[in-house]
């Protein structure tokens, strides 16, 4: 999933996203998933806590989708996910 992880700055943060493999290993269970933080290495370290596999080591892009841009900004620190693909609204995840 490497191919599909992006960074980008807004002021003093990293919004990292990317698709990621869920804790449930699912062969569905593919996630958006997004979260602003102090460095793409914090960011990760984040997603990893919340049980997500194969977290990149660093980004492939720069372009992070405008929605997911304002979930992670709307609390910094909070890992953000939604379906990969689904038309749903980024929720805050919960493992």
């Amino acid at each position: 999933m490497s191919d599909m992880a992006a960074k980008a700055r807004v002021a003093d943060l990293v919004i990292a996203y990317a698709a990621l493999v869920d804790e449930s290993n699912a062969c569905d269970a593919l996630d958006e998933v997004v979260v602003a933080s102090d460095s793409w290495t914090s960011a990760t370290d984040l997603m990893r806590a919340r049980g997500y596999r194969k977290v990149p080591k660093r980004a492939t892009s720069s372009k992070v989708p405008p929605e997911a841009v304002e979930a992670a900004l709307t609390t910094p620190g909070t890992v953000f996910r939604k379906r990969f693909m689904a038309d749903s609204p980024w929720t805050p995840t919960t493992s």
